[in-house]
């Protein structure tokens, strides 16, 4: 990430090779090219949901391309019922188009790209942290700071209806890194993001089993089952992909302007579980449309304990145009590189 205002120079594609014999052959071009830089900033400013609050947003063009909630949502839909934070929407491609939902009329819980996990458990007591409208636990922004490529966020896993009042479960550091953009394999950026979680007391914590749990995304608006697809690591499509396990999951579909975008999705190796378990919704349900999840506890409940950090991390590709298989295994194969060091 480069300061605001600097200039990069576009670079060329690679050209078709010329196979022997003379026959000009396409090749897929799967190597990430430097292009240009985005610029950062924090403000307050109106969320595309009609939502105030402060966010900590990225911008390419002057127009908003990733915003992270640092605070909770103030008239949110529902009401302070579903004051979400510490999640990321809007998540857009280079061209303007949202990747992600927020808040959608079929489940006001919903935020985007988020990874609450769903129950916590300490001793006897579990705590719902899903379903903000059961009023039971909620996690909230702290606030974010700007760092030379990304950002870095705070926020806090509360029991809201503990004895005594309030108690504060987690705290939960993010690290984003933003990559420059990149015109191969597909006109796109990385975002990577390092999840630490921190016990706030002196007894563990259980994340416990559950469907659907952690990482996750509530694709664009727009996609449904006539429009969009779903592929995985394993070469699962979007209706045989539940309950199974991947390291990474493709989502790709129609945009605003007559062409194809999406998101690439990837599992750390290191991360609990992995490869981990997917929870995604059938093709039948709400038309179609997109809920991917990356579930490290879909099989086995697993602790946290005290003094005891714990990370989990993932690297999400956001472009416009179609991604191959070929080519998100590819970039699968970059991250694993990088995550080996």
């Amino acid at each position: 990430m480069r300061p605001t205002g600097s200039t990069m120079k576009r670079l060329p594609s690679h050209p078709a090779r010329t196979q022997p014999g003379g026959t000009n052959m396409k090749r897929y071009l799967c190597t990430p090219l430097r292009m240009i830089t985005l610029t950062l900033g924090l403000a307050l400013l109106l969320g595309t949901s009609g939502h105030a609050g402060e966010v900590m947003h990225f911008e390419l063009a002057g127009e908003p391309l990733i915003q992270y909630q640092a605070a909770p949502l103030e008239n949110a839909r529902g009401g302070k019922r579903f004051s979400g934070s510490n999640f990321i929407h809007p998540l857009k491609t280079p061209s303007g188009f949202s990747v992600t939902h927020s808040q959608p009329l079929d489940h006001w819980h919903h935020f985007g790209l988020w990874w609450p996990w769903k129950y916590v458990k300490q001793g006897e007591r579990q705590v719902l942290f899903w379903e903000l409208q059961r009023q039971q636990g909620i996690i909230e922004a702290t606030g974010a700071v700007r760092t030379a490529d990304g950002f870095t966020a705070e926020s806090v896993y509360i029991d809201r209806n503990a004895d005594g009042g309030p108690q504060e479960w987690i705290r939960e550091e993010v690290h984003a890194t933003i990559s420059d953009l990149v015109d191969a394999p597909a006109h796109g950026y990385h975002l990577d993001l390092a999840i630490t979680q921190h016990v706030l007391g002196d007894a563990p914590l259980e994340i416990v089993r559950y469907r659907y749990s952690g990482f996750t995304l509530r694709g664009a608006q727009k996609w449904n089952r006539g429009n969009s697809s779903v592929l995985t690591s394993e070469g699962l499509d979007y209706a045989h992909s539940q309950g199974t396990r991947a390291r990474w999951i493709l989502v790709q579909g129609a945009n605003d302007s007559g062409g194809t975008s999406g998101i690439l999705m990837m599992s750390h190796p290191k991360n609990q579980n992995h490869p981990e378990h997917l929870r995604t919704w059938d093709p039948s349900t709400l038309n179609g449309a997109i809920f991917v999840n990356f579930n490290p506890v879909q099989e086995a409940s697993f602790m946290i304990e005290p003094d005891t950090p714990h990370t989990r991390k993932y690297r999400v590709f956001v472009f416009d145009g179609d991604l191959s298989a070929h080519c998100a295994e590819s970039l699968w194969d970059d991250y694993l590189s990088v995550a080996s060091l």
